[in-house]
């Protein structure tokens, strides 16, 4: 009997002592944001975040695949909120990350919302595309603030001009943002309506100061009427 019990306590302690296997563990792990982002895109090739509608258009997603579809290569594309994209950190980016889950050749792009950051690379295909050069040309030529879309139109255009690496060693100066055009606006006016306070305060001052110009004047010309009268007053009497 005790032999029994010493036996059973053996195997308790044994089995408490083992960790359960890994495969158990990885499914017990809730899905992480590239499943979810995976997920989305076996569905749809273009996926589009609902987390910032005040800063997409509602067409961003036809004009994206209506772009997209003119590189003639299977591609997903992800605009999703990005953080640490172009660090160049593996570990921060999400492209990897999905074409290990969807397990498909093509062309992936994961672009930011909210700003020009994003980051694109093609896995497999016959034909290569300067997609590296070409994002960074789009994102050199358009303002801070222009919509994810209208990024990732140009970024197509040149992707496809044959003077992707050229543009994107070359920089244009970038196009002022629709805030900055604002404050410049608004710098101009503010200058404008200063010309016109100081012309008018101008104005008044010279019309102010006529007056007291006219009464000077001929105070002098009295002054000097009263002396020329002294000087001749004494040569009278001594006539």
């Amino acid at each position: 009997m005790r032999g029994g019990w010493l036996v059973l306590i053996l195997s308790g302690v044994v089995l408490l002592a083992c960790p359960p296997p890994a495969v158990a563990r990885e499914r017990a792990e809730p899905p992480s944001r590239a499943d979810h982002i995976a997920a989305q895109l076996r569905r749809d090739p273009v996926y589009v975040t609902d987390h910032a509608p005040r800063v997409l258009p509602p067409d961003a997603a036809a004009r994206i695949k209506t772009a997209v579809a003119r590189l003639g290569a299977p591609t997903y594309v992800a605009v999703t909120p990005t953080v640490g994209l172009s660090t160049g950190r593996h570990g921060e980016s999400l492209l990897p990350l999905l074409r290990d889950r969807l397990r498909r050749d093509g062309v992936y792009l994961v672009a930011s919302p909210t700003s020009p950051d994003g980051e694109v690379r093609q896995y497999g295909g016959s034909r290569r595309l300067p997609l590296e050069d070409a994002w960074r040309a789009a994102q050199n030529e358009l303002a801070y603030d222009a919509s994810t879309p209208e990024r990732i139109e140009l970024f197509v255009d040149i992707a496809l001009s044959g003077r992707a690496r050229e543009r994107a060693q070359n920089p244009p100066p970038r196009p002022k943002s629709k805030v900055r055009k604002a404050l410049d606006a608004d710098d101009a006016a503010d200058r404008r309506a200063a010309l016109v306070e100081w012309g008018v305060f101008g104005g008044s001052a010279a019309l102010s100061g006529v007056p007291l110009l006219t009464f000077l004047t001929l105070r002098r010309v009295r002054r000097g009427t009263r002396q020329q009268r002294r000087t001749k007053s004494p040569a009278k009497g001594r006539r």
